[in-house]
């Protein structure tokens, strides 16, 4: 048996060495969720089996018995102006196969923080992660949402901080910026470079009438790759807008900007010029419509795009959709499609459903339809035991002729079990599938039991 450890995967178990599995990962919100006020701390502890088979054209077919130990700590604290939560966790997985070997995976620090008064809101959230690339293809909450494929490990360090001021004022200020530094390693793909990723941005709003409110705004972002295929880029944008209550149920806004694009790559491009948005939201008695136009100027020519949708309250649930079309010059019209929909089918069962897309430019600057597409149901079969099943699907379409589109897709089933008051028992399957244009499917298939146990402790 060997302990995988070179200097960079060091540095990230110096870095959470108490840290996460995807299994057992204590939520922030959840922490906050609690009973408001005072200190709350948690520990979680799992045990797993799992056998897993892989194949596909970057790796050699793999079959294995994996054993998986994850530890979770978390603590919290509320007051009546300011929240602060910090969770650190981590799993250590022994595997039996071609080759024995112990990793740690799963590693996961966050750290959330909000202060608050009448006029004043400062936040401040940082989040570490090390885990496979596959796995990361399904996070969500980082800055960079790009999709990725293939095999091997990324390390990524966000930071995300928010300014409001003057929030009961006529004047309001608001301020945010996000920095992520993402880093690979023991990865086949050329495409994934080392990367760090900086936004800015700042809006004051200037309450005119009771009717009608001006905002002057401004952005600034940076991507800073490392790598064969690197490409960085600068973006500055600056404008104005102006949002109008034309009725009691009837709200205008839109808005106008000047940009400025760079990319370095192979080539230097560049591009300027002005952006413009619109929307148009009409109340009604169990939600609301709305109308929305943008157009901006890109590094592959003007983008338009126009979306029609609805938000609607259920008795029991919501339902929130939108359907519409993007067209950048040079290339072919594409439908989009965004719907979010959370229903509870009755006393025992409910589902989520969450699809949305998007027109953008990926890392290669290359013109895409990036696809995210999440369904969810869970049903209990007693007071004790539920099931739970979800589908999650990556979806990458490159516009351009000749280019690899590329999509992963997952799918979960487990049962959960009460064991006593405080232990929890799971077992299941998770199948998943890397496909990329003119390459092998990369598929992975796992059976899995664990046991675990989470503490809450309440001085």
């Amino acid at each position: 048996m060997k302990i995988y450890g070179n200097s960079s995967e060091k540095c990230g178990l110096a870095r959470g060495l108490l840290l996460s599995s995807a299994f057992f990962v204590s939520d922030t919100h959840a922490v906050f969720a609690q009973e408001a006020g005072g200190v709350n701390a948690t520990f979680d502890f799992g045990q797993q089996l799992a056998y897993r088979q892989e194949e596909g054209s970057d790796v050699d077919d793999v079959s294995e018995f994996r054993s998986l130990t994850t530890l979770g700590f978390g603590i919290s604290s509320e007051t009546r102006n300011q929240r602060i939560a910090f969770d650190v966790s981590t799993g250590l997985a022994l595997t039996e196969g071609d080759e024995d070997e112990a990793v740690f995976e799963g590693t996961q620090a966050v750290l959330d923080y909000a202060l608050e008064s009448p006029s004043t809101l400062l936040t401040f959230n940082t989040r570490y992660r090390r885990d496979q690339v596959d796995d990361l293809v399904f996070e969500t909450t980082f800055v960079d949402d790009e999709v990725a494929t293939g095999v091997g490990l990324r390390e990524i360090t966000t930071v995300t901080t928010g300014l409001t001021v003057g929030r009961e004022s006529r004047v309001t200020g608001t301020f945010g910026y996000s920095f992520e530094n993402s880093n690979f390693s023991d990865v086949l793909d050329p495409s994934l470079n080392d990367s760090d990723r900086q936004n800015a941005t700042a809006r004051v709003s200037f309450a005119i009438t009771r009717t009608a409110v001006f905002d002057v705004f401004g952005e600034w972002g940076e991507v800073d790759e490392r790598g064969v295929t690197a490409t960085d880029r600068d973006t500055r944008r600056a404008g104005v807008g102006l949002e109008y209550v034309i009725s009691p149920i009837t709200t205008m806004r839109g808005e106008i900007a000047y940009s400025e694009e760079e990319s370095r790559g192979d080539t230097i491009e560049e591009t300027d010029g002005f952006n413009y948005a619109f929307s148009l939201v009409r109340a009604r008695p169990n939600g609301s419509i709305n109308l929305n136009y943008t157009q901006a100027d890109t590094l592959n020519g003007i983008r338009r795009q126009l979306t029609a949708g609805q938000d609607i309250t259920l008795r029991r649930g919501a339902l929130s959709y939108a359907l519409g079309a993007t067209k950048t010059d040079g290339f072919d019209a594409q439908l989009l499609a965004n719907l979010t929909y959370s229903y509870d089918l009755d006393r025992n069962s409910s589902t989520d459903v969450t699809l949305s897309q998007i027109g953008t430019i990926n890392s290669d600057d290359e013109e895409v339809v990036n696809t995210r597409l999440d369904m969810s149901y869970t049903r209990a079969l007693s007071r004790v035991s539920e099931i739970n099943t979800s589908i999650a699907l990556v979806d990458e379409n490159v516009l351009e002729d000749g280019a690899a589109d590329q999509q992963s897709i997952r799918l979960d089933l487990s049962y959960d079990h009460a064991v006593g008051r405080d232990w929890m028992l799971s077992t299941g399957f998770e199948l998943s599938s890397v496909r990329v244009d003119g390459e092998e499917d990369r598929n992975r298939n796992t059976v899995f039991i664990g046991l675990s146990r989470s503490y809450a402790y309440r001085p």
